[in-house]
């Protein structure tokens, strides 16, 4: 899918409030073998989450280096370590492109619940979460970029 009409159908998502001052942004760095790139995510024009190839493999191959054993093998390995990133929110510019299409495809409940990072993330900033429901969600159990989103939700909901 093209990143024009990706990005329009997940930002179609976003309550009213947060459309137009969070927006999903992606760019390809075309010196680098296979014009790696990465994805990244502004608020009001200030970039909040960096998800870069480049970064991602870097942690990947040093996860893969740890993970690796005699019972695990090197492929094994590398999926456990691409979990653990994104439940970490660590993601490569395609992991970013995937959850976007996860996250479309996903219900709100399915949404909230994800191990992903990314989508959880998405899924404060929906048009299908209320006011009483993001009240309710507990941010002791959460990552520092879930109680992030948290804030630019409830920043974006008290400016209208």
């Amino acid at each position: 899918m093209q990143w024009s009409k990706r990005k329009k159908r997940v930002e179609s998502f976003f309550a009213d409030s947060v459309k137009g001052r969070v927006e999903l942004r992606t760019t390809h760095y075309r010196s680098t073998h296979d014009q790696q790139g990465r994805g990244y995510i502004t608020f009001d024009k200030n970039e909040v989450w960096s998800m870069c190839t480049l970064s991602f493999y870097s942690v990947e191959y040093e996860r893969i280096d740890v993970f690796v054993s005699e019972v695990i093998t090197p492929y094994q390995a590398q999926l456990l370590a691409h979990e653990q990133l994104k439940s970490e929110g660590r993601l490569s510019q395609y992991l970013y492109y995937e959850s976007l299409d996860e996250y479309c495809d996903n219900t709100i409940e399915e949404s909230l619940t994800s191990p992903n990072l990314l989508i959880r993330c998405l899924a404060l900033l929906d048009s299908r979460l209320g006011q009483r429901r993001i009240r309710k969600i507990d941010l002791d159990k959460e990552s520092p970029m879930f109680a992030k989103f948290y804030e630019i939700r409830r920043e974006c909901d008290n400016a209208i």
